[in-house]
């Protein structure tokens, strides 16, 4: 009889209670977490449900993936497929790593910077092929390569060799 007294007397105050737990200062902090959290929390628990509907699909799938692996792998063959499998993998993973590799990933080589460079360097020496393939270059001697020394087109061309010139002089004398 007690148990049914208790209980009956937290019915009767729950909202005094309710009122006791959000004026708490923790509960207080953790509901505005929560709030400001709470398009995250939507778009998550949208993704759940979504994910839980396509449940039966993703098994379907899963299980045509194994039905296929098994029809082709038959038990004379399976065998040296997988060694090969596994062949390839170790000499993958030699390669990776390989201290030549290693020394490829440390250098500049791929830095976005050189690769930009060199996509630059491509496309003016294709479409410089371009423009010889059509005809469109003529005859320059001694002196009108010395006008197009002082071509402002020419310049930041001009500069670049230079000072790649130069740098790479530097690079060969630190080497």
């Amino acid at each position: 009889m007690a148990g049914v007294d208790q209980g009956a007397a937290t019915d009767v105050f729950p909202d005094q209670v309710l009122t006791e737990r959000l004026s708490d200062p923790h509960t207080m902090e953790q509901l505005i977490r929560l709030l400001d959290k709470l398009d995250q929390v939507v778009f998550l628990l949208d993704m759940m449900e979504e994910f839980l509907r396509r449940g039966p699909e993703f098994a379907d799938s899963i299980n045509d993936l194994v039905v296929a692996l098994r029809h082709s792998l038959t038990p004379s063959e399976g065998n040296p497929r997988w060694q090969n499998l596994f062949y390839v993998a170790r000499r993958l993973q030699d390669f990776l790593d390989s201290p030549q590799l290693q020394s490829l990933l440390r250098s500049d080589v791929l830095d976005v910077r050189s690769i930009r460079v060199v996509g630059n360097l491509a496309r003016a020496m294709i479409e410089a092929s371009e423009d010889v393939s059509k005809g469109e270059t003529k005859r320059i001697g001694l002196v009108g390569l010395m006008r197009a020394l002082g071509d402002p087109e020419v310049q930041p061309a001009l500069n670049f060799v230079l000072g790649f010139a130069r740098r790479l002089s530097r690079e060969f004398s630190d080497a």
